[in-house]
């Protein structure tokens, strides 16, 4: 399978120490090979930092779709079927898909679709007798480049890590068949597809695939484990801290249209034609009168016209304006119609109401302080601060980030304001209330109606975990935090805040080694067989069995134990009650129903039809606006 050669050159070994991560300066270089159906493949492997034992090799920038530019901007992938003319040289770190910075600048590219695999290295003694890795599969928010994999490397599991398109070439919209949308999903099936044909050459097993995103990726993650058309593409899946019932998972379809149009505009790309043109009526709004003979496929011709990557700037700025809650989240997945491309037809929590999601085994987890990554930008800022306090109801839905539509705001801020800060707001806005507030609309009550929604539908397990404590650090022997508390459970499976802060020379604390060393045990026993298990530590409760969850604290092993509270019941039952008031209702004609006997006899019909009331009340709360 794989076969280290001779050093490479000094060259290299200094170009190698600059592009990867794992690469210290006494690490040695190899060179390594595969063949697949498209021709050679050269890798790279070395000692990764982590355990100077592991040897991994790494295969960059392979192409899974053909470039979506051109003519393919804005449509489905297509599959990359070509042959390497020589052999390929999979050492290089590709840029990342089109997006916007921490400082709001554009940065990478169009031409994106590129996988990277890592895999374990083992000799050739190993070989002869050796089975397939099960390949645990990660899909990546808008964040560091290229991944850091040292943990779970010294693990027998293969990773691969899937670019694809997100922002508004993964996400733009008509809500029509000129432009359906949810590109960047494809783009992550397309990969999937691939990974089955073509991972076995490396050492993967397409037999044992685990599919597993962090934050807006996770709820990514979530929707194409609810879809049938993913079957037979991923055997399980992990979530962090988000899922597809996360607030902005799922753009409306007025919402995305509207943002279409005012894209299209801002490129001078509204053609009409006249002869659709078939009313003269007066005291029309703008957006009617731009509907008005719209000419979409000549639209969505001139947008893939555009040229100039750093236009984007303009409508990613402009859409920014339009909702200035969350910059990462304006141009998101949207219901579509039914096509054999189609992912997302109708909203999550209908698929999960009625039984039309995979049963398959999951992980799902957030982290205790989540509220954090979004609350303490305002202590911290006057102004906003200041615009809170006074304009509460005004500035709430930004705040909270919801997009889907509220039948009475007021109402809602002052059952908010009445429950988490006695009915008072002007007194003062206390830190740990806008965490809880936050945290408890944004992450834990969509995780809540979740595992209330689903996990009792299933006849696979689930396993869910409640994380504590900061990631620590020590660098120049004094305490480090660094990075904020949504990213402390991702870190202990992927060093992503030691290269995030690789300049301040930082070392994993003792706490930090222990959590590691369990969680990326657990984490490859689920992505081999379904169960996460680790050495000297309390079994994992399945959550549909036993209602009971595992809570992991950054410290001891006797500091992890299994709990059946995830949360104070009052906080939960005040969002479910909130949320079924106030959420403005339309009724779905003809709702999809189970597709066979089978689907009503696996344990996927709800069990409690109080509680399917309840989500399906939520449901239909949502669906479609």
């Amino acid at each position: 399978m794989l076969h280290a050669r001779r050093r490479i050159s000094k060259r290299w070994l200094g170009v190698f120490a600059v592009l990867f991560v794992s690469l210290a300066s006494e690490s040695r270089a190899y060179r390594v090979n595969v063949t697949t159906r498209f021709g050679q493949v050269q890798g790279f492997a070395n000692k990764v930092v982590y355990d100077r034992q592991t040897l991994v090799a790494h295969y960059f920038g392979i192409p899974y779709a053909e470039p979506p530019v051109g003519h393919l901007r804005f449509r489905n992938p297509k599959p990359w079927n070509k042959h390497f003319t020589t052999e390929f040289a999979g050492m290089k770190i590709m840029p990342a898909c089109v997006h916007l910075d921490d400082n709001m600048s554009v940065v990478g590219r169009e031409d994106c679709l590129y996988l990277d695999i890592h895999v374990p290295v083992i000799s050739e003694k190993q070989e002869k007798n050796s089975t397939l890795l099960p390949v645990l599969v990660y899909v990546h928010g808008e964040g560091i480049r290229p991944l850091p994999t040292d943990y779970m490397m010294v693990q027998k599991v293969m990773l691969v890590v899937v670019q694809y398109r997100s922002n508004i070439f993964g996400f733009f919209s008509t809500g029509t068949k000129a432009s359906p949308g949810n590109y960047g999903l494809k783009d992550i099936v397309m990969a999937l597809r691939w990974i089955q044909e073509n991972i076995s050459p490396f050492g993967g097993d397409p037999n044992s695939v685990t599919l597993w995103g962090h934050g807006e990726a996770a709820s990514l993650v979530h929707m194409l484990a609810i879809t049938r058309k993913t079957e037979g593409l991923f055997n399980r899946y992990i979530i962090h801290s988000a899922t597809a019932l996360y607030p902005m998972a799922v753009n409306s379809i007025v919402r995305t249209r509207k943002i279409a149009l005012g894209t299209a505009k801002s490129f001078d790309c509204l053609p009409r034609n006249e002869k659709n043109v078939t009313t003269t009526r007066t005291n029309v709004t703008n957006e009617e009168e731009e509907e008005e003979g719209l000419d979409e496929e000549e639209m969505m011709r001139c947008l893939r016209e555009v040229k100039e990557i750093e236009r984007f700037r303009k409508i990613m700025n402009y859409s920014k304006q339009m909702d200035r809650s969350n910059r990462c989240c304006v141009f998101a997945p949207t219901i579509e119609d039914e096509t054999d491309d189609a992912i997302l037809t109708f909203q999550p929590l209908a698929r999960i109401e009625l039984g039309l999601f995979r049963d398959i085994p999951f992980i799902m987890g957030v982290v205790h302080n989540k509220g954090l990554y979004n609350s303490t930008a305002i202590p911290t800022n006057v102004t906003a601060e200041h615009e809170l306090l006074n304009n509460f109801v005004t500035n709430l839905l930004d705040v909270l980030q919801y997009s889907h539509p509220i039948s009475n705001v007021t109402e809602l801020a002052r059952a908010i304001e009445d429950f988490y800060f006695d009915g008072n707001v002007s007194t003062g806005l206390p830190d740990s209330n806008i965490t809880a507030m936050i945290g408890d609309a944004l992450v834990f009550w969509p995780a809540y109606q979740t595992l209330k929604c689903q996990s009792d539908r299933m006849n696979s397990s689930t396993y869910f975990y409640l994380l504590e404590g900061n990631f620590t650090s020590t660098s120049d022997s004094s305490l480090k935090h660094c990075g904020f508390s949504h990213a402390n459970d991702l870190s202990y499976v992927l060093p992503i805040l030691n290269k995030m802060c690789y300049d301040q020379i930082l070392h994993n604390m003792e706490i930090d080694m222990t959590m590691i060393n369990i969680m990326i045990e657990m984490w490859s026993s689920f992505a081999a067989k379904g169960v996460p298990e680790a050495r000297n530590v309390t079994p994992w409760p399945d959550y549909k069995e036993s209602h009971k969850f595992l809570r992991l604290r950054t410290g001891k092993l006797s500091d992890i134990a299994e709990e059946s509270e995830f949360f104070p019941e009052t906080r939960m039952a005040f969002w479910e009650e909130l949320m079924a008031n106030l959420t403005s209702y339309m009724i779905m004609l003809d709702p999809p129903q189970p597709t066979s006997e089978n689907d009503k006899s696996n344990g996927i019909v709800p069990k409690q039809r109080s509680e399917m009331l309840i989500c399906l009340t939520m449901f239909f709360a949502i669906c479609f606006l």
